[in-house]
């Protein structure tokens, strides 16, 4: 157990997280998780009795965790028989790949939840099935082409879904389509959950930004015409995410590039009056370096994480300057065209 001095330590970071301080990175000891430092909202995730820094919450075990960005209790107490223990990690990343391609769905007074994928992602949906121990797996035809789709049926199977996301969303346009979706649940199966009315904010420290970039996210390379390089073409690495909601956009830009959240100007952010929406780039080789130690953290789980180890192999030949060698600056050319040839699988 850890001493009193311990105890009150966490406390006052606890204070200091709650009125928006930022705090610096501490290890204390083997029995105290790593904290880690934190912009105004962002997680503060600590273990107060050494337990395994998987995140997970095992059945049957005394042990207990403080976390004060994402709450599963509820769903703890709901999960299969079967299912052992909670994978924080894979619950926020589906959070986030739901809130990017998931829906919500009223029909007639009754609610539906799916997950709809091309053919050639439809490993990603057997992955949610088995991780939630839950759901089934179905292809249909859609607008001329074929694909595979993860949806619940059950009062049970719905109840469950609402212990993972009732107040664990972070887009504004998902919360409030969860806030329909609960209140015509409540009235199908006559009960009376509670929706609660808040936005997690994301982080490099959970796993939901893995989940909404496999959803809307892109990882581009190609190696375009430049006048100041001696080979006259150089290397050019982005990545990208979209999505109506200027707020997430804004969100995810201020997180990866370090921009105080306070600051309104729209610096590698785009808008798209095609489709009304917003994106988010980064090109910069040095900014990418953060990008990329995340994803490499946090797993993504579609056929995006094959563009994303290729795109890894072309930031690493920059960083040795290969590039600047014919022969590299050909390798490179190449991994941009397997990049490109993956994107176009999930047309």
């Amino acid at each position: 157990m850890l001493g009193l001095p311990y105890i009150k330590f966490i406390y006052i970071l606890n204070i200091l997280n709650k009125i928006n301080k930022k705090i610096l990175c501490f290890i204390l000891e083997k029995k105290l998780f790593i904290i880690k430092g934190v912009n105004q909202q962002e997680t503060l995730w600590y273990n107060v009795v050494g337990f395994p820094h998987n995140h997970s919450y095992n059945k049957g075990s005394s042990e207990t965790t403080c976390d004060i960005t994402y709450n599963f209790y509820e769903y703890y107490n709901l999960m299969p028989e079967h299912k052992k223990k909670i994978n924080k990690k894979f619950l926020e990343w589906f959070i986030g790949f739901t809130e990017g391609d998931g829906s919500f769905i009223v029909s007639k007074n009754k609610v539906y939840f799916d997950i709809t994928q091309n053919l050639n992602d439809v490993q990603v949906l057997y992955y949610i099935k088995k991780e939630l121990g839950f759901g089934k797996v179905l292809f249909r035809t859609e607008k001329d082409r074929n694909v595979a789709v993860f949806y619940v049926t059950s009062k049970e199977n719905f109840t469950r879904l609402m212990a993972i996301f009732n107040g664990n969303l972070s887009t504004k346009y998902k919360k409030e389509q969860f806030r329909v979706w609960l209140d015509t649940y409540n009235k199908q199966y006559g009960v009376n959950l509670i929706f609660k009315d808040k936005l997690v904010k994301p982080c490099l420290f959970s796993g939901w930004i893995s989940g909404f970039s496999d959803a809307e996210g892109c990882f581009y390379g190609r190696v375009k015409s430049c006048l100041t390089s001696r080979l006259r073409r150089a290397p050019h690495l982005t990545f990208q995410v979209s999505q109506k909601e200027i707020y997430i956009v804004k969100t995810i830009r201020d997180i990866f590039l370090d921009i105080d959240t306070n600051n309104s100007d729209l610096k590698n952010i785009k808008y798209d009056k095609g489709w009304d929406g917003w994106t988010f780039h980064c090109s910069s080789f040095t900014k990418l370096k953060v990008i990329r130690n995340y994803f490499s953290r946090y797993e993504l789980k579609t056929k995006k994480s094959l563009a994303f180890k290729k795109w890894c192999k072309i930031h690493d030949m920059v960083l040795n300057k290969e590039h600047l060698k014919l022969e590299g600056l050909n390798k490179i050319d190449l991994l941009t065209k397997d990049i490109n040839k993956i994107y176009k699988l999930k047309i």
